[in-house]
């Protein structure tokens, strides 16, 4: 059944505000009883042109014949959130397979063409189905680069799942996420500020790579980081306290033959 203009305009709100109707009624300058009326209220009247003009001018992105007539997508970017997508699957064995989106298949994207068929190009991990975490979409992100050094290294897997645009707002500070933007792909630890200045901070490990901010509008998915896949193993560099632990080694083992002896 085909939504009403009312209904699309609900849609609408929940995904540009979070279904906050006194934000998204501010944001294009309105009172908010107006936004109400089209939305729960009495009259259910039907937005006019000067309100629909005020949505396209602070929302260029929204695609002007789905909002009048329900055609096409809801957004002109809507090709970079389309989660009707099925990309889990499991194996006869009960796995549970992820596709691996390496350094060529992060480039591709955002090129709008993630079909079931494009994941199906890329490469699989086969993993047990205890990893299985979420009905959402999972993927193996191939890490690129030192900016999550000495943490996750230039190569190594990050096994990650898509997290709902809904529940950005409770996201835990400190965790660590694939950003999906304009920008490509990238893997940073998460300090959460959407309820104070509706941006997320995204923190590299590696000191040498600066935080950057990115306000939610900017954000287009969210993937947590639940594993890591990787062949660097962490060196010990305290060659000193080794050396002690084996002096103290050595005399407890001289100590121990000499009372056994006596």
């Amino acid at each position: 059944m085909e939504l009403q203009v009312n209904e699309r305009l609900m849609s609408l709100i929940d995904v540009l505000t979070r279904g906050n109707e006194k934000k998204f009624a501010e944001s294009i300058g309105v009172k908010p009883a107006v936004i109400n009326n089209y939305t729960t209220g009495k009259q259910q009247s039907k937005p006019g042109f000067e309100v629909l003009k005020k949505i396209l001018d602070v929302y260029p992105d929204v695609n002007l014949e789905w909002l009048l007539v329900g055609k096409g997508e809801m957004l002109k970017s809507q090709r970079k959130n389309a989660m009707n997508i099925v990309v889990a699957t499991q194996d006869t064995a009960g796995n549970f397979v992820v596709p691996v989106i390496n350094r060529k298949a992060a480039a591709n994207y955002l090129t709008g063409h993630q079909t079931q068929e494009y994941f199906e190009q890329l490469d699989a991990l086969n993993l047990p189905s205890t990893f299985k975490r979420s009905s959402n979409p999972s993927y193996a992100l191939q890490v690129a680069g030192d900016s999550m050094m000495p943490t996750l290294h230039d190569g190594d897997l990050v096994i990650c799942t898509l997290t709902n645009s809904s529940d950005w707002e409770y996201l835990n500070d400190g965790e660590v996420y694939v950003v999906v933007s304009e920008n490509g792909l990238q893997v940073k630890r998460l300090k959460n500020r959407l309820n104070t200045h509706q941006d997320m901070l995204f923190i590299s490990d590696n000191k040498a790579h600066k935080p950057f901010a990115m306000h939610a509008d900017e954000i287009l998915e969210l993937w947590k980081v639940h594993w890591k896949l990787s062949t660097n193993l962490e060196e010990n560099h305290d060659d000193e306290l080794v050396n002690k632990l084996h002096t103290l080694e050595s005399r407890l083992e001289r100590l121990e033959k000499k009372y056994i002896i006596e």
